[in-house]
């Protein structure tokens, strides 16, 4: 989280220091998904208040972030801590992320080192997961669960910022994203530390998708207890990929 100005060959991390409120978008994410491990771990709900810096390695096209932040309760008076977090892309160009530090500065609890199976993307199921079919295979989230799990956001913005980073790209905002619905297995509660979600949204960012702003991402959650190392992994789609999804939609407006 500390590196000294020597050259990339020594210390391939360059450090990037956002004291004047900018920060790049992947940081400001990769931030809030160190401070949700920590808070599915302990029950608690910190949120974001700013970046103070992040190092990035900087030798590979994957990277590491060691991220320096501040973050807080909103609900209790005073408790503005500094927060360290470390994210790591496991895939190019891909949704696939690891989370192995997330602590407040100071602390020395140290991740345990094992190895972290690869594992495949998700796909979208040939059900449609937004239609009730009898099968009780899926559960859709109500609009006070979405409220109430701020985190659901978090994967939406997390799955199209990792998978659009092209130079013309990497400047258009993933504020426009508009959730529509949000599916997960029946089996399997908004807690559960392997879960799958669907997330039901419009894009309206021309750039980034053109004409094809109903979309789809999904997103799988893993949290190793032995480890309590976090991955999140998944991808966004168009809905005219998906068959089922596609005759629901028109179904429904029929």
């Amino acid at each position: 989280f500390d590196v000294s100005l020597a050259p990339f060959w020594v210390n391939p991390l360059s450090a990037h220091y956002c004291d004047d409120g900018r920060c790049c978008d992947l940081a400001l994410l990769y931030a809030r998904m160190g401070l949700h491990r920590y808070n599915l771990l302990q029950g608690k709900n910190l949120q974001l208040s700013s970046v103070k810096k992040y190092n990035k390695t900087s030798c590979k096209p994957i990277a590491s972030y060691y991220i320096t932040l501040e973050a807080e309760d909103p609900d209790i008076s005073g408790s503005l801590q500094t927060f360290q977090t470390k994210v790591s892309e496991r895939r190019c160009r891909k949704f696939d992320l690891k989370c192995t530090v997330a602590r407040f500065l100071g602390e020395t609890k140290k991740t345990i080192d094992i190895k972290i199976d690869d594992h495949p993307l998700p796909e979208l199921p040939q059900e449609d997961p937004f239609v009730e079919d009898g099968t009780n295979r899926f559960y859709l989230l109500k609009d006070s669960e979405l409220q109430d799990n701020d985190w659901i956001r978090l994967y939406l913005e997390l799955a199209v910022a990792t998978s659009n980073r092209s130079l013309a790209l990497r400047k258009e905002s993933v504020t426009n994203l508009e959730i529509l619905e949000v599916a997960t297995e029946s089996t399997q509660g908004l807690g559960d530390y392997d879960a799958l979600f669907y997330i039901r949204h419009l894009d309206s960012c021309e750039a980034r998708v053109g004409k094809d702003f109903h979309r789809v991402a999904i997103v799988r959650r893993i949290l190793d207890k032995q480890s309590e190392v976090l991955c999140l992994l998944g991808h966004n789609q168009s809905i005219n990929k998906s068959a089922a999804i596609e005759a629901g939609s028109s179904s429904a407006q029929d």
